[in-house]
Order: C-alpha cells, then structure tokens, then sequence
C-alpha cells in the first residue's frame, strides 16, 4: 500500500524535475503543438466555480492560435487566444490586445494580468489533477519543523492584495524563487524566524505561493512542501511575533 505523504512527495519531486526550458525558443507551430490541449488555474480570481480551464488549439487561426475556456471569469473570460512574444505566451482579447504574459515549460507556466497585475498560475490540467489528488491525501503536515501537524487555520492564506501587503513568519530554511513554479531560479534562502511581506498569493495544484520581499527583490515562497524529500511541512505562518 502507498502512503499519502510518499504520493504527495512523489508528485512534487517529479514536479520539481520538469524541465526547466521555456520551450518557447521554437516555430510558432512546434510551440502550439507542445502546448496544445487543457490547461487549468485554481486561483479563484478568475473562475465562479473551482477552476478556470483553457483549451489551446495548435490551429493558427487570424494570427493567433484560439483558447477554448470553461469556468473563466474576471480578465480570463475576455481571453480568445495566445501568440508569442520575447519567448512567452501572450494572452490576448478579441481586439489582439494583451491581457496577460506568461513563460514556463509545457507543464507549468506563472505570470500576471497586465492591467491589473495579479499573478496567474496555468498547469497541464493531467499533471495538476495528480498532484492536487496527492496533497489533499496527506493526512498530516507538521508546522516547521516541529512534530504538530498543522491545522486547517494554518493553511489560510494570509490577506495579502496588490497594494496592501501583509507580514509572513518564516518557519524553515525556505528557497524563494524568480517565479512561483518548482523549477524556477532560487533567489534566495530565507531563514528560520525571518518576517517578511507577503505582498499577494495565489493557489496551484500544490498549494499556495506567495510573493514575498527579500533582499534581493520580489521572490516566490510555497506554503507547503516536503522536507528531506519525506515530510510534508507547512512552511511560513501568517503574521509574526
């Protein structure tokens, strides 16, 4: 019988792996057939139910290449299609405005909305399922790196919005990243204790990520990982001492 904790850590292990190419640098055609298929963010800003899910069309059609949506709300509701620009994909409205930019690989890209900059989060819709399936087993996250497990308090995201940050307590030496994706360059190292803003957040299928400051700028921090490739853990808690 497989264990939940070693499902979950599996999942985010094999996550963190994926390649780290943008898979971008290709023929507009090579990227629509790469990125072809449904894509789905969890981040309730942009969905009226629990997700909001694109389909890409690898068709060129009217110099863009279509997205079907389900669920979309908010910006994403106003998306027809993606196009490539400086090596991302570029969002864009029925006009060919831009509505969002986002990079990554062909299993997880990050950005922001354009006009209103909140961050998105779009993952292959078959690896999130898995790896949302695989967090929501585990029967117990301990707070740090203490033995309590975490309790479902611990889990709400702190009240952070563009504009108005909030303070995070730091509870584990915890790499904060370029881009809230497991695979993108670590900015830094936060320590234990460390207090620092978090200034919005936002869900994928392995849980929350916040934008935090630090000194070497904005970076990403996860809620929730697993430690020594063993323990899940809960990683920050929301205010400080």
């Amino acid at each position: 019988m497989i264990r939940p904790t070693a499902v979950f850590a599996s999942a985010l292990l094999w996550l963190s792996c994926l390649s780290q190419a943008p898979a971008l640098a290709q023929t507009p055609s090579a990227v629509a057939k790469a990125f072809a298929g449904r894509w789905i963010t969890y981040d309730r800003n942009f969905s009226d139910q629990k997700s909001c899910i694109f389909a890409f069309s690898s068709e060129l059609k009217d110099d863009i290449f279509p997205i079907a949506k389900t669920g979309c709300t908010g910006a994403l509701a106003a998306i027809v299609g993606w196009r490539i620009q400086n090596n991302q994909l570029v969002f864009v409205a029925e006009d060919k405005s831009a509505i969002a930019l986002v990079g990554g690989n062909q299993e997880r890209m990050s950005g922001s909305i354009l006009q209103s900059k909140l961050p998105i989060i779009f993952e292959r819709l078959e690896v999130a399922e898995k790896i949302e399936q695989a967090r929501k087993s585990i029967e117990c996250s301990y707070v740090g790196y203490s033995q309590t497990c975490a309790s479902p308090q611990d889990f709400t995201p702190p009240p952070a919005t563009i504009g108005s940050p909030s303070p995070i307590q730091i509870l584990v030496n915890l790499n904060a990243r370029a881009e809230p994706r497991n695979s993108a360059s670590v900015k830094g190292v936060l320590k234990p204790n460390a207090c620092v803003s978090a200034e919005v957040c936002t869900v994928a299928s392995d849980g929350l990520w916040c934008k935090v400051k630090t000194e070497n700028g904005n970076a990403w921090v996860k809620k929730q990982t697993v430690r020594q490739q063993r323990w899940p853990i809960i990683t920050f808690k929301n205010g400080c001492v």
